[in-house]
């Protein structure tokens, strides 16, 4: 992570004038195992990402990357703990429809090295919208992804507008968003969740391990940046209800909660 800082700061304004580029660094708090057995620890949280977006005319591109790596020192996970993911997408406006699409891939790190992969490595997710009428703020729509676990379709009612007080965006059940005039504030509550695929240290057991939560976090951008330095926004919130599903080799598969727990960020941007 510090190698590609670097990179990125050493790298001429003119090179990155035509899109968006960002680094991010996010950490948790440690959450509490819920068994008392003498052997339960900590479980430790981080991730780091970077991204580049290209907005045009009637919507965003995006290519995101992140590494979480998620210490469970409980048991026998049939995963390493180490979680990456990669994915391209973005949303796209056509008169009254909006399309947001992710597809990418996800999985432990040992999948990766060994180059042995299965089916749940390739993932994604996919929401369309419809707006009432031409110049409403309110659209009707559906969308899948495993916010909730398991890929599941769920209706969605998203709300959008702009004022003197800044930038809305109700898109239940899934976000809320308000953001501060010039952007320098975002408030948001949002469900988080997805899944990666897992093999075990001997790379026998193939399957999958789920995480979701509910993640509010404030933003404040302290810096919009210019030629010479990034922008830089800092971030503070909490993890709330947050739930790990995973093969356990010993005792099949555990779907734990974790509790909730703090945590802070910092992004840069170009």
């Amino acid at each position: 992570m510090v190698a590609v800082l670097t990179a990125a700061l050493a790298l001429p304004h003119s090179v990155q004038a035509s899109t968006d580029f960002y680094l991010l660094y996010r950490q948790w708090q440690p959450y509490d195992w819920p068994d008392d057995a003498p052997s339960a620890a900590e479980v430790t949280r981080s991730q780091r990402g970077l991204g580049w977006r290209h907005p045009g005319a009637a919507g965003e591109f995006r290519v995101d990357y992140d590494y979480q790596p998620l210490r469970i020192r409980t048991g026998e996970p049939a995963h390493n703990g180490h979680l990456h993911r990669l994915a391209f997408g973005g949303h796209w406006q056509h008169q009254l429809y909006l399309v947001e699409a992710q597809a990418g891939l996800a999985g432990t790190s040992n999948m990766f090295k060994h180059q042995s992969v299965h089916s749940d490595l390739v993932n994604g997710r996919v929401a369309m919208f419809r707006a009432v009428r031409e110049g409403s703020p309110l659209s009707l729509g559906v969308g899948g992804d495993h916010r909730f676990g398991s890929f599941r379709w769920l209706p969605r009612v998203r709300w959008e507008r702009a004022d003197e007080r800044g930038n809305w965006l109700v898109d239940l059940p899934v976000m809320l968003r308000w953001q501060s005039p010039g952007e320098r504030w975002t408030l948001q509550l949002e469900r988080k969740g997805d899944r990666w695929a897992t093999l075990d240290e001997t790379r026998k057991v193939e399957n999958a391990l789920y995480l979701r939560e509910w993640r509010a976090e404030l933003n404040y951008r302290v810096s919009s940046g210019n030629r010479r330095w990034p922008e830089v926004e800092l971030g503070v919130g909490a993890s709330v209800d947050t739930r790990v599903r995973y093969r356990d080799l010993d005792a099949g598969t555990l779907d734990q909660r974790l509790g909730d727990a703090l945590l802070a960020s910092i992004q840069l941007g170009w």
